[in-house]
């Protein structure tokens, strides 16, 4: 149940708009659009920053990144959404769980560097990688 009036096309008409768009895009229009559906200034926002963040990966990769960081924060709802976005752009169970799993790594190395205050000795200078630009 959520936290916050849910506005399934009750909100401005950039809203309104907004959402049909979404309806027709993934022929369900999700809580979390609704949540944000109160003005349509805020929604575009948000949609504009999810067409742009990653632009230059291709969609399968833009969704097992999600579904990995979704993963790390502990957002089910993002978890589940992703999960199913990735399947939909091609990805197979075993991606998605390997996604799940780096991001599950990458935490417990989060925890453990942070907590003992390692030097960053791992540069792309130390690892002599070359720069493609």
């Amino acid at each position: 149940m959520a936290y916050v009036k849910l506005y399934d096309r009750q909100g401005d008409d950039r809203a309104r708009q907004a959402q049909d768009r979404i309806q027709r895009s993934l022929g369900t229009l999700p809580e979390t659009y609704q949540a944000m559906g109160r003005s349509g200034a805020f929604l575009e926002a948000v949609l504009n920053l999810d067409q742009t963040a990653g632009a230059n990966l291709d969609e399968k990769c833009r969704q097992l990144i999600a579904t990995a960081v979704s993963a790390a924060n502990g957002c089910s709802y993002c978890l589940h959404a992703h999960r199913a976005l990735a399947l939909k752009a091609g990805a197979s169970e075993a991606e998605v769980t390997g996604a799940i799993e780096v991001s599950a790594m990458m935490s417990a190395y989060n925890t453990f560097n942070k907590a003992i205050g390692l030097t960053h000795d791992v540069t792309p200078e130390t690892l002599e990688v070359a720069n493609p630009d």
